[in-house]
């Protein structure tokens, strides 16, 4: 991976973020999400589907729904965490989001 494609991760990364914490305290779904920031023409679903495991998988958002909740992924709600929206405030630092 070049500098060039790492600055580009780190910043959508970073857009998904920002956007996560403008709806804050409320859940969004994901194509709600997606929808937000589908504008960048370089921004892949595949790449948006990687980057909310990523968030998963640090803790910064939570999926919410019970038993009934979609396996479909664009039907999905998550819902910013404490420790996203810290991230997202740059109130605390993650690595991978620094450009």
């Amino acid at each position: 991976m070049s500098n060039a494609e790492s600055i580009l991760i780190k910043q959508q990364r970073r857009m998904l973020l920002n956007n996560l914490n403008l709806f804050y305290p409320t859940p969004v779904e994901l194509r709600t999400l997606w929808r937000t920031v589908c504008e960048d023409e370089t921004y892949e679903k595949s790449l948006y589907k990687k980057d909310i495991a990523y968030f998963k998988q640090k803790g910064y958002i939570e999926f919410r729904g019970g038993p009934l909740a979609s396996d479909d992924f664009d039907k999905k709600v998550v819902l910013l965490t404490a420790r996203g929206k810290e991230i997202a405030e740059k109130t605390m630092t993650d690595p991978a989001l620094e450009i």
